[in-house]
Protein backbone atom coordinates (compact mmCIF):
# COMPACT_ATOMS: atom_id res chain seq x y z
CA UNK A 1 0.00 0.00 0.00
CA UNK A 2 2.78 2.42 0.91
CA UNK A 3 4.62 1.50 -2.28
CA UNK A 4 1.50 2.27 -4.33
CA UNK A 5 1.18 5.68 -2.69
CA UNK A 6 4.84 6.45 -3.38
CA UNK A 7 4.44 5.46 -7.02
CA UNK A 8 1.29 7.59 -7.31
CA UNK A 9 3.14 10.59 -5.88
CA UNK A 10 6.04 10.15 -8.30
CA UNK A 11 3.63 9.83 -11.22
CA UNK A 12 1.80 13.00 -10.14
CA UNK A 13 5.08 14.89 -9.85
CA UNK A 14 6.11 13.74 -13.32
CA UNK A 15 2.77 14.85 -14.74
CA UNK A 16 3.04 18.26 -13.08
CA UNK A 17 6.73 18.78 -13.82
CA UNK A 18 7.49 22.36 -14.78
CA UNK A 19 4.06 23.71 -13.77
CA UNK A 20 3.17 26.39 -11.23
CA UNK A 21 1.00 23.83 -9.46
CA UNK A 22 4.05 21.72 -8.61
CA UNK A 23 6.00 24.78 -7.51
CA UNK A 24 3.15 25.78 -5.18
CA UNK A 25 2.93 22.23 -3.81
CA UNK A 26 6.69 22.05 -3.18
CA UNK A 27 6.72 25.48 -1.54
CA UNK A 28 3.80 24.43 0.68
CA UNK A 29 5.66 21.32 1.88
CA UNK A 30 8.86 23.25 2.59
CA UNK A 31 7.06 26.02 4.49
CA UNK A 32 5.04 23.49 6.50
CA UNK A 33 8.17 21.51 7.38
CA UNK A 34 10.00 24.66 8.49
CA UNK A 35 7.26 26.08 10.73
CA UNK A 36 5.63 22.89 12.14
CA UNK A 37 7.97 22.40 15.17
CA UNK A 38 7.67 26.04 16.21
CA UNK A 39 3.90 25.96 15.68
CA UNK A 40 3.45 23.15 18.19
CA UNK A 41 5.82 24.76 20.71
CA UNK A 42 3.81 27.99 20.40
CA UNK A 43 0.56 26.04 20.97
CA UNK A 44 2.10 24.50 24.09
CA UNK A 45 3.05 27.97 25.40
CA UNK A 46 -0.45 29.30 24.74
CA UNK A 47 -2.24 26.35 26.35
CA UNK A 48 -0.04 26.43 29.46
CA UNK A 49 -0.51 30.19 29.90
CA UNK A 50 -4.26 29.97 29.39
CA UNK A 51 -4.57 27.15 31.92
CA UNK A 52 -2.55 29.20 34.41
CA UNK A 53 -4.91 32.17 33.96
CA UNK A 54 -7.95 29.92 34.30
CA UNK A 55 -6.82 28.51 37.64
CA UNK A 56 -6.02 31.86 39.26
CA UNK A 57 -8.50 34.23 40.88
CA UNK A 58 -7.19 37.45 39.39
CA UNK A 59 -7.63 40.85 40.96
CA UNK A 60 -6.27 44.17 39.77
CA UNK A 61 -6.18 47.38 41.74
CA UNK A 62 -3.58 50.13 41.30
CA UNK A 63 -3.90 53.53 43.01
CA UNK A 64 -2.09 55.52 40.31
CA UNK A 65 -4.04 55.65 37.03
CA UNK A 66 -0.86 56.21 35.02
CA UNK A 67 0.80 53.19 36.60
CA UNK A 68 -2.38 51.17 36.01
CA UNK A 69 -2.33 52.01 32.29
CA UNK A 70 1.30 50.91 31.90
CA UNK A 71 0.75 47.75 33.96
CA UNK A 72 -2.41 46.84 32.03
CA UNK A 73 -0.59 47.27 28.69
CA UNK A 74 2.20 44.96 29.86
CA UNK A 75 -0.32 42.38 31.07
CA UNK A 76 -2.14 42.69 27.74
CA UNK A 77 0.86 41.52 25.71
CA UNK A 78 1.27 38.60 28.14
CA UNK A 79 -2.38 37.60 27.87
CA UNK A 80 -3.02 34.29 26.06
CA UNK A 81 -6.73 35.12 25.76
CA UNK A 82 -8.48 35.88 22.45
CA UNK A 83 -10.05 39.33 22.08
CA UNK A 84 -13.59 38.14 22.78
CA UNK A 85 -12.44 36.85 26.18
CA UNK A 86 -9.74 39.43 26.98
CA UNK A 87 -12.06 42.46 26.91
CA UNK A 88 -14.75 41.02 29.26
CA UNK A 89 -12.01 39.90 31.65
CA UNK A 90 -10.52 43.41 31.60
CA UNK A 91 -13.95 44.95 32.21
CA UNK A 92 -14.43 42.69 35.22
CA UNK A 93 -11.36 44.31 36.83
CA UNK A 94 -13.29 47.58 37.02
CA UNK A 95 -15.12 46.09 39.99
CA UNK A 96 -11.81 46.25 41.90
CA UNK A 97 -11.41 49.95 41.11
CA UNK A 98 -9.47 49.72 37.84
CA UNK A 99 -10.05 52.73 35.58
CA UNK A 100 -11.48 52.43 32.08
CA UNK A 101 -8.26 53.88 30.63
CA UNK A 102 -6.32 50.89 31.99
CA UNK A 103 -9.00 48.50 30.75
CA UNK A 104 -8.64 49.94 27.26
CA UNK A 105 -4.83 49.70 27.41
CA UNK A 106 -5.19 45.99 28.16
CA UNK A 107 -7.81 45.54 25.42
CA UNK A 108 -5.59 47.28 22.83
CA UNK A 109 -2.45 45.30 23.70
CA UNK A 110 -4.04 41.86 23.94
CA UNK A 111 -4.87 41.26 20.23
CA UNK A 112 -1.56 42.71 18.97
CA UNK A 113 0.81 40.11 20.37
CA UNK A 114 1.13 37.40 23.03
CA UNK A 115 3.98 35.13 24.18
CA UNK A 116 3.30 32.38 21.63
CA UNK A 117 3.09 34.90 18.76
CA UNK A 118 6.30 36.56 19.98
CA UNK A 119 8.01 33.16 19.96
CA UNK A 120 6.81 32.39 16.42
CA UNK A 121 7.80 35.86 15.18
CA UNK A 122 11.29 35.49 16.66
CA UNK A 123 11.84 32.05 15.17
CA UNK A 124 10.41 32.84 11.73
CA UNK A 125 11.33 36.50 11.17
CA UNK A 126 14.10 37.11 13.68
CA UNK A 127 14.38 38.47 17.20
CA UNK A 128 14.68 42.07 15.99
CA UNK A 129 11.28 41.98 14.26
CA UNK A 130 9.73 40.26 17.30
CA UNK A 131 11.11 42.91 19.70
CA UNK A 132 9.96 45.77 17.47
CA UNK A 133 6.49 44.20 17.28
CA UNK A 134 6.41 43.81 21.07
CA UNK A 135 7.63 47.34 21.78
CA UNK A 136 5.20 48.84 19.24
CA UNK A 137 2.26 46.93 20.76
CA UNK A 138 3.06 48.12 24.29
CA UNK A 139 3.63 51.71 23.16
CA UNK A 140 0.37 51.93 21.20
CA UNK A 141 -1.59 50.38 24.10
CA UNK A 142 -0.12 52.84 26.60
CA UNK A 143 -0.78 55.75 24.22
CA UNK A 144 -4.39 54.61 23.85
CA UNK A 145 -4.85 54.45 27.62
CA UNK A 146 -3.50 57.96 28.18
CA UNK A 147 -5.41 59.43 25.24
CA UNK A 148 -8.72 58.02 26.47
CA UNK A 149 -7.90 59.42 29.91
CA UNK A 150 -7.24 62.91 28.52
CA UNK A 151 -9.96 63.26 25.88
CA UNK A 152 -12.60 61.62 28.12
CA UNK A 153 -14.77 59.89 25.53
CA UNK A 154 -18.22 59.41 27.02
CA UNK A 155 -19.05 55.71 27.25
CA UNK A 156 -21.92 53.84 28.80
CA UNK A 157 -20.01 50.60 29.11
CA UNK A 158 -21.37 48.30 31.76
CA UNK A 159 -19.31 45.66 33.48
CA UNK A 160 -19.69 42.48 31.45
CA UNK A 161 -18.04 39.47 32.96
CA UNK A 162 -17.62 36.35 30.86
CA UNK A 163 -16.20 33.49 32.93
CA UNK A 164 -13.27 31.62 31.46
CA UNK A 165 -13.85 28.02 30.46
CA UNK A 166 -13.13 25.42 33.07
CA UNK A 167 -9.96 23.42 32.55
CA UNK A 168 -10.29 20.52 30.17
CA UNK A 169 -7.79 17.63 30.21
CA UNK A 170 -4.47 18.96 28.94
CA UNK A 171 -4.25 16.73 25.86
CA UNK A 172 -7.79 17.64 24.78
CA UNK A 173 -7.05 21.34 25.28
CA UNK A 174 -3.82 21.01 23.25
CA UNK A 175 -5.59 19.06 20.50
CA UNK A 176 -8.50 21.50 20.18
CA UNK A 177 -6.21 24.55 20.18
CA UNK A 178 -3.99 22.94 17.53
CA UNK A 179 -7.03 22.07 15.42
CA UNK A 180 -8.49 25.58 15.72
CA UNK A 181 -5.28 27.44 14.88
CA UNK A 182 -4.07 24.79 12.44
CA UNK A 183 -6.79 25.55 9.89
CA UNK A 184 -5.66 29.18 9.76
CA UNK A 185 -2.05 28.13 9.38
CA UNK A 186 -2.85 25.75 6.51
CA UNK A 187 -4.67 28.50 4.61
CA UNK A 188 -1.81 30.92 5.30
CA UNK A 189 0.81 28.37 4.22
CA UNK A 190 -1.02 27.68 0.95
CA UNK A 191 -1.36 31.42 0.27
CA UNK A 192 2.33 31.91 1.08
CA UNK A 193 3.32 29.06 -1.24
CA UNK A 194 1.27 30.58 -4.05
CA UNK A 195 2.78 34.04 -3.52
CA UNK A 196 6.29 32.55 -3.53
CA UNK A 197 5.63 30.70 -6.79
CA UNK A 198 3.62 33.28 -8.71
CA UNK A 199 4.72 36.80 -7.69
CA UNK A 200 8.11 38.20 -8.64
CA UNK A 201 10.59 39.70 -6.21
CA UNK A 202 10.67 42.89 -8.26
CA UNK A 203 6.94 43.43 -7.85
CA UNK A 204 7.00 42.87 -4.07
CA UNK A 205 10.07 45.05 -3.64
CA UNK A 206 8.48 47.87 -5.63
CA UNK A 207 5.13 47.59 -3.82
CA UNK A 208 6.28 46.93 -0.24
CA UNK A 209 9.96 47.69 -0.31
CA UNK A 210 10.78 51.11 1.00
CA UNK A 211 8.68 54.07 -0.14
CA UNK A 212 7.39 55.60 3.07
CA UNK A 213 3.92 56.53 1.89
CA UNK A 214 2.91 53.81 -0.52
CA UNK A 215 4.52 50.70 0.99
CA UNK A 216 3.17 51.32 4.50
CA UNK A 217 -0.34 52.10 3.28
CA UNK A 218 -0.37 48.95 1.15
CA UNK A 219 0.86 46.87 4.11
CA UNK A 220 -1.87 48.32 6.34
CA UNK A 221 -4.49 47.59 3.67
CA UNK A 222 -3.23 44.00 3.29
CA UNK A 223 -4.03 43.42 6.95
CA UNK A 224 -7.75 43.65 6.23
CA UNK A 225 -8.15 40.54 4.03
CA UNK A 226 -5.02 38.54 4.93
CA UNK A 227 -4.69 38.77 8.72
CA UNK A 228 -6.38 35.78 10.35
CA UNK A 229 -4.56 35.31 13.64
CA UNK A 230 -1.24 36.47 15.03
CA UNK A 231 0.77 33.40 14.17
CA UNK A 232 -0.93 32.34 10.94
CA UNK A 233 0.08 35.58 9.20
CA UNK A 234 3.78 34.83 9.69
CA UNK A 235 4.36 32.44 6.74
CA UNK A 236 2.92 35.00 4.33
CA UNK A 237 5.03 37.85 5.73
CA UNK A 238 8.11 35.60 5.75
CA UNK A 239 7.68 34.94 2.03
CA UNK A 240 6.97 38.60 1.26
CA UNK A 241 10.08 39.70 3.20
CA UNK A 242 12.16 37.19 1.24
CA UNK A 243 10.88 38.87 -1.92
CA UNK A 244 11.64 42.41 -0.78
CA UNK A 245 9.01 43.53 1.73
CA UNK A 246 10.60 45.94 4.21
CA UNK A 247 10.64 45.35 7.97
CA UNK A 248 8.66 48.58 8.35
CA UNK A 249 5.86 47.29 6.12
CA UNK A 250 5.80 43.98 8.00
CA UNK A 251 5.43 45.76 11.36
CA UNK A 252 2.67 48.00 9.96
CA UNK A 253 0.84 44.87 8.77
CA UNK A 254 1.14 43.21 12.19
CA UNK A 255 -0.29 46.25 13.98
CA UNK A 256 -3.13 47.06 11.59
CA UNK A 257 -4.14 43.44 10.96
CA UNK A 258 -5.52 42.57 14.43
CA UNK A 259 -7.56 45.79 14.52
CA UNK A 260 -9.45 44.96 11.34
CA UNK A 261 -10.34 41.36 12.15
CA UNK A 262 -14.11 40.87 12.19
CA UNK A 263 -13.85 39.22 15.62
CA UNK A 264 -12.07 42.26 17.07
CA UNK A 265 -14.43 44.78 15.47
CA UNK A 266 -17.52 42.91 16.67
CA UNK A 267 -16.17 42.56 20.23
CA UNK A 268 -15.27 46.24 20.48
CA UNK A 269 -18.61 47.31 19.03
CA UNK A 270 -20.74 45.09 21.26
CA UNK A 271 -18.82 45.49 24.54
CA UNK A 272 -17.22 48.94 24.32
CA UNK A 273 -19.44 50.82 21.87
CA UNK A 274 -19.07 52.58 18.52
CA UNK A 275 -17.05 55.54 19.84
CA UNK A 276 -14.40 53.32 21.38
CA UNK A 277 -14.32 51.14 18.25
CA UNK A 278 -13.65 54.19 16.05
CA UNK A 279 -11.05 55.43 18.53
CA UNK A 280 -9.36 52.00 18.42
CA UNK A 281 -9.32 51.79 14.61
CA UNK A 282 -7.90 55.31 14.24
CA UNK A 283 -5.30 54.70 16.96
CA UNK A 284 -4.04 51.41 15.50
CA UNK A 285 -4.09 52.73 11.92
CA UNK A 286 -2.05 55.81 12.82
CA UNK A 287 0.13 53.75 15.15
CA UNK A 288 0.91 51.25 12.39
CA UNK A 289 1.91 54.04 10.02
CA UNK A 290 4.02 56.01 12.52
CA UNK A 291 5.85 52.92 13.79
CA UNK A 292 6.52 51.94 10.17
CA UNK A 293 8.00 55.37 9.46
CA UNK A 294 10.23 55.16 12.54
CA UNK A 295 11.44 51.70 11.55
CA UNK A 296 12.25 52.94 8.03
CA UNK A 297 14.23 55.84 9.49
CA UNK A 298 16.22 53.98 12.10
CA UNK A 299 16.73 50.53 10.52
Amino acid sequence: MIELLKNACFMMRDALAGTYTLRIFDNFLVLTWNIAPYFFIAILIQVLLRRFVQTKKMSFSVKSESLAIVTAALLGVLSPLPTYAAIPVALSFMQTGLTFSAVLAFAIASPLINPSVFFLTATQLGLTVALIRLFASITIAIAGGFLIKWIKIDTTTKDKIVPLEQNRPFLIDFYRTSLYLGKYFLVALFLSAAVKALISEEFISRLLGGQVGMSLLVAIALGVPFYTCGGAALPLIDVLMEKGMSTASAIAFFIAGPATKLETIYTYKSLLGTKILLFYLILTGLGAYLVGVLVLIFL
